[in-house]
């Protein structure tokens, strides 16, 4: 899933009340990150911007075992 959608998708499955995914899933977090700048400028505002968008997909991946990619630079 990416970041932009995953968060609906997330609170989608967390109120079906299953304790974890039943199929291997992941969550890649760089469709928030606008090209504006530079790399790292950039990155930097999207995680001030998201931030809380990240930590939730990231608890919420950690909590129903799914996988998360944070922002990161290539």
């Amino acid at each position: 899933m990416q970041d932009a959608t995953a968060q609906m998708a997330v609170l989608q499955f967390i109120s079906s009340g299953l304790p974890e995914a039943a199929v291997p899933s992941t969550i890649h977090c760089d469709h928030l990150i606008e090209a504006q700048i530079e790399g790292k400028q950039d990155l930097d505002r999207a995680n001030d911007i998201n931030g809380e968008v990240y930590n939730f997909l990231g608890s919420a991946a950690a909590k129903f075992g799914l996988g998360y990619w944070k922002p990161t630079r290539a």
